[in-house]
């Protein structure tokens, strides 16, 4: 009696189990829709295949310090940073060399890129993919695991956060293509660089505060706090300027409508999340520039003073176009938004991301959300407002604005809140048409965003004269 009672009761657990799983999708094909069309288009283009000769000084420098983690010597002296060192790395002398305090040399970039990606690089040399004999293969691996992926992962993130706006699976799956392709971040695809990671881990820092805002159980979401404050950290330690996000996020955490223990426990959580990539870096960094701001911003341990990364340059004198001078004299922050590396010229479609973040902080929204859009165009503005100050070669910005990559895709994610509106006809037409602007304006960067000589002149026309599309 017992064992038929035991078994009827197995038999309904395991038929409940079956009915449960059947009705719950493994993949969502809407969801997947978009990152597989970023690999698609992106893994044919990338640098190492179509201008593996044309290596930029940033690109140059990253696979340097990566290949010294893994290929320097290990000693009992040999400290985790020392391992940094590109003394025996062949790359060509250039201003973003710096002397570290220890008299070895070292690349100015923040060293946390090169330490995440030294691991698969390592097992790539076990596998005999070297980036001195395979210079291809590695640094196409590398390219994939530092940049494409990410922005095919940010696609997703966009996809789940867009359950905020109320929207369908197909317009989520075409939220995460307008904030790909629109705001220039496939552009950075093709290439190995710190700004395409650091923006998509700020994205993702968001998302798991939307998630966690949506969630039945909020006050059990603590790993989720962790993993957002991980992924603010490190944003932070990949791309500086992405450190002003990390405070930004904390007034969200505390106008969630928890008791004021689950407010402050939230947020030592989220700040417990940041603590290992900031430790990692302060380790990396410290030993070297003597305190945690990277070689960068030490233009006294340069190897090459007259020629330091944050000189301020005079324009070029090539001939411009009648609007320049005008720019010019209205100000920088102009220029940022309007000139030849300009947001609105390159990605117009952004002005409705700024429309929708502005109305949700406007209007009649939960205190959460109107503190993330806040969060969201107060890192814009200071972003803005360094660059403005720092006023570096426009050359180095390649292609658009690379600096300013940080806070486009969390801007344009915005967008979600305008759609929500009603509008006229001729208002879409509009967004429409500027939506496809900015998207082949993306595609056409993706082809060659960085250089090594970068681009002087408006940007698309540069790229597309450099391909030989058009005629010098």
């Amino acid at each position: 009696m017992k064992t038929a009672r035991l078994m009827s009761t197995l038999a309904t657990l395991l038929l409940s189990l079956r009915d449960r799983l059947g009705t719950r999708p493994y993949v969502r094909p809407w969801a997947l829709s978009v990152p597989v069309l970023v690999l698609l288009i992106a893994l044919p283009q990338l640098r190492p295949l179509r201008h593996p000769a044309d290596i930029s000084v940033d690109e140059e420098l990253r696979l340097a310090s990566i290949a010294a983690i893994v290929e320097n010597p290990v000693t009992s002296q040999t400290t985790l940073a020392s391992r940094l060192a590109i003394d025996n790395q062949d790359v060509s002398a250039n201003p973003h060399i710096i002397i570290g305090l220890d008299g070895h040399r070292y690349s100015d970039q923040p060293p946390m890129l090169a330490f995440l990606l030294s691991g698969p690089y390592w097992l790539m040399r076990r596998m005999g993919f070297s980036i001195e004999h395979a210079a291809v293969m590695a640094p196409y691996l590398l390219t994939v695991l530092g940049s494409t992926l990410p922005v095919a992962a940010a696609a997703g993130v966009v996809y789940r956060m867009s359950r905020m706006f109320e929207l369908g699976r197909i317009r989520r799956a075409a939220m995460g293509g307008v904030v790909v392709f629109g705001s220039g971040l496939f552009a950075y695809a093709t290439v190995l660089n710190e700004h395409v990671p650091a923006a998509v881990l700020a994205l993702a820092a968001m998302g798991c505060l939307v998630h966690l805002l949506a969630s039945m159980r909020p006050t059990h979401g603590g790993p989720w706090l962790l993993v957002a404050g991980l992924c603010a950290g490190l944003a932070g330690m990949i791309d500086w300027p992405a450190a002003l996000l990390l405070p930004l996020l904390v007034p969200v955490i505390c106008a969630m409508r928890w008791r004021k223990r689950a407010r402050l426990a939230g947020v030592l959580l989220y700040l417990l999340g940041s603590t290992p990539a900031i430790a990692m870096h302060c380790a990396l960094t410290i030993p070297v520039t003597g305190n945690m701001l990277p070689g960068i911003m030490h233009p006294e341990l340069a190897k090459y003073p007259e020629h330091t990364p944050l000189q301020i340059f005079e324009e070029d004198e090539d001939p411009v176009p009648w609007w320049q001078p005008v720019l010019q004299r209205s100000g920088r922050p102009t220029a940022e938004l309007f000139g030849k590396h300009g947001i609105f010229t390159h990605f117009p479609v952004m002005i409705f991301g700024l429309i929708g973040a502005a109305s949700v902080v406007r209007r009649n929204w939960p205190a959460t959300t109107k503190l993330l859009a806040a969060a969201t165009l107060a890192l814009a503005m200071l972003v803005l407002i360094g660059y403005a100050a720092i006023n570096p070669n426009p050359a180095h910005a390649m292609f658009a604005n690379r600096w300013l990559l940080l806070f486009l895709p969390a801007l344009l994610f915005w967008t979600g809140a305008w759609t929500r509106a009603r509008h006229v006809r001729s208002t879409w037409i509009i967004a429409v048409t500027l939506l496809a602007f900015s998207m082949a304006v993306t595609l056409i960067g993706a082809t060659d965003p960085m250089p090594r000589d970068g681009y002087k002149a408006y940007t698309p026309v540069a790229v597309l004269r450099h391909t030989t599309v058009l005629p010098r």
